[in-house]
């Protein structure tokens, strides 16, 4: 917001009026029609005589419009803001077209009119007040919402915003002002790309210095014109007798990636989005915010591995706290094929970690069981250990759930080993999804687990037999299966960006990014022991592979942020999209209820993101700022 105090209101007018002028003759140099909406108000006067008097505005060009009416007054009421506006300014010009609401009209029916009239095109500017309990329009504070879904809505007026218009001469006393009126909503209003707020007299001066110092919430709906991209606000002395420094916006406010609309940074207590949106050419200084990352697919992290014998409670811990540094505020710890005695061992610390400790419950969603029912075939095994594959058992799924406490919500495997079929549909009657991976399957294979509720291609491109023949093979299979989602691991080393092309081609919506992030992830390079593949070497630039496996990959050591940057990097995706490959999309897979918890963070050199905050049900848990 930019502010300037003048020493009158005469003074004051003039240079609200000529900010606008400038803006409309500029806009009228690049398009045919200037869209503005006009407040009604005595606190208007010397901006709207400016206008008025104006030879150099091309008011042909412009359409008007109001931002609110009362409603129980008579057509010929003087009071109406209509009234006002056509005496004060529309009937002086001659302008392209005059739009106005009609408080004679069904309240239902004239929102709809009005709102589809505002949506026909972009509003380019909002010339606006400020009222004395800090009301924009007629949003006053107990109808105020800023994240409103509505352009406009009936209200009741707030006691003090109906003794302003006493105040202002409009209505005898307050048994006479209208109690309901029809507005523009705040996020209606804000969605201009220029706003013009003009605010004079002693009067104004507690509700501005509200909206320029004070929370940013409905108690004062002004507050969030602070958060606008292009906002002048013009004052008086008698309404702002000293201008303090402003908290700079970035500290106040950020952009949620994927919708674009304005969020308020709540203090310490999170994000609070808006419906206020943030238009395609605009690039405010302010953070990016998006919801925290979901990864169905870890295997461990800094160190601590869910595979291995003797996994503690400080270990999980430890593994959530990394992996909220990275952004994941939601994941799968992930246990694979492996001796059934350390499986359940483990599935019951994952359990007596969740129930001892708050934040590690909120972050495990549940447990991905990638194992022991997979294929022996070079290849399709990947790193996991031959001597532990199994034949499908619901019994042992059945012993594993029960180790778990229950918290088993996904199983991969090889659906052409006998009983998978079987397997799969008592998996997906207990409610635990079923995905395909690992496996050598045929596409009669395929059709069957699909037909029997299996529902995701586990890290598809990967864990499949070192030879294929070229059509039908099991990557051709698994992505024709409309019904299929897939998993796709974006570290740069497992998949080659064409392939990822074709499948985010193919399975659009359907595809999501998982880590499959080992123990080595945030260890130095070297040599090291592991249940995943023996000995393996972990690379300096993050390559993670079975030290006696012809290349074969042991999973990876790269976070799922890095995955995003990855498809970013290799233009395969934009931003937003790759989050939400990373975030919504793995949550609406997986049958989860939406986290309120929150990423703010920044780009370096377009493609780099840096976490500044996460927010973790309301709290915030890591900050690198």
């Amino acid at each position: 917001m930019q502010v300037q105090v003048h020493q009158t209101r005469a003074e004051m007018g003039k240079a609200a009026g000529s900010w606008v002028e400038k803006k409309i003759i500029e806009l009228a140099g690049k398009q045919d029609e200037i869209r503005i909406v006009f407040a009604a108000a005595p606190s208007q006067n010397e901006f709207l005589s400016y206008l008025r008097n104006s030879s150099l505005i091309p008011w042909e060009k412009v359409v008007a419009f109001h931002m609110d009416e009362y409603l129980e007054l008579e057509p010929s009421h003087p009071a109406l803001f209509s009234h006002f506006l056509k005496a004060t300014l529309f009937d002086n010009i001659p302008l392209k077209q005059i739009h106005l609401i009609d408080g004679n009209n069904s309240i239902e029916k004239e929102c709809e009119r009005y709102a589809a009239l505002l949506n026909e095109k972009q509003i380019d500017i909002v010339c606006m007040g400020i009222g004395e309990n800090g009301h924009i329009a007629f949003n006053d504070p107990p109808v105020a919402d800023f994240n409103d879904d509505k352009l406009l809505k009936m209200v009741e007026l707030d006691e003090v915003c109906r003794q302003q218009q006493v105040n202002d001469g409009c209505f005898e006393n307050l048994a006479k002002v209208p109690t309901h009126a029809i507005t523009l909503t705040v996020p209606a209003l804000l969605n201009a790309d220029m706003i013009c707020c003009v605010v004079p007299t002693a009067q104004k001066r507690k509700a501005v210095h509200q909206t320029l110092y004070g929370q940013i919430d409905e108690n004062c709906p002004a507050s969030i014109l602070r958060g606008h991209w292009n906002c002048h606000l013009f004052t008086d002395q008698d309404a702002l007798p000293q201008l303090n420094p402003l908290i700079p916006q970035d500290a106040l406010f950020a952009m949620d990636i994927l919708t674009r609309n304005l969020c308020i940074c709540v203090d310490e207590h999170g994000i609070r989005p808006t419906s206020v949106n943030i238009p395609e050419n605009v690039h405010p200084q302010i953070p990016f915010c998006g919801k925290g990352l979901i990864d169905l697919q870890v295997n461990g992290i800094a160190g601590i591995d869910f595979n291995e014998s003797g996994l503690g409670l400080k270990a999980i811990r430890k593994s959530v706290k990394s992996l909220l540094d990275k952004g994941v505020t939601g994941f799968f710890p992930t246990l694979i094929t492996n001796d059934p005695q350390i499986i359940t061992e483990n599935l019951i610390t994952i359990d007596q970690a969740c129930q001892n400790d708050a934040l590690v419950n909120s972050c495990i969603l549940g447990i991905h069981l990638e194992g022991p029912f997979i294929s022996s075939i070079e290849g399709a095994k990947g790193a996991h250990p031959e001597k532990h594959i199994q034949k499908p058992s619901w019994e042992l799924v059945e012993k594993f759930q029960k180790a778990s406490g229950g918290r088993i919500k996904l199983i991969t495997l090889a659906p052409e080993l006998k009983g998978a079929k079987e397997l799969i549909q008592r998996c997906v009657k207990g409610n635990i999804l079923v995905a395909i991976g690992h496996s050598n399957s045929s596409s009669q294979d395929i059709a069957r687990a699909t037909e029997a509720g299996a529902t995701l291609s586990t890290h598809l491109g990967n864990a499949a037999p070192l030879m294929l023949p070229r059509h039908p093979n099991i990557l051709w299979d698994q992505l024709a299966h409309d019904e299929l989602y897939a998993s796709l691991i974006a570290d740069g080393f497992h998949l080659d960006p064409s392939f990822l092309k074709v499948v985010l081609k193919v399975k659009g919506e359907k595809a999501f990014l998982i880590s499959d992030s080992t123990k080595f992830f945030g260890m130095e390079p070297g040599v090291y022991e592991s249940p995943i593949g023996d000995e393996i070497i972990l690379e300096e630039n993050g390559r993670l592979a079975m030290k006696y496996g012809n290349g074969l990959l042991a999973g990876a050591a790269k976070s799922l942020m890095q995955g995003i940057e990855f498809l970013v990097k290799e233009d395969l995706l934009e931003l937003p999209e790759a989050w939400r490959m990373a975030s919504e999309v793995p949550l609406f897979f997986a049958g989860l209820e939406s986290q309120s918890d929150w990423l703010i963070f920044r780009l370096e050199n377009g493609t780099s993101i840096k976490i500044d905050k996460v927010f973790k049900q309301g709290e915030q848990i890591v900050t690198n700022t």
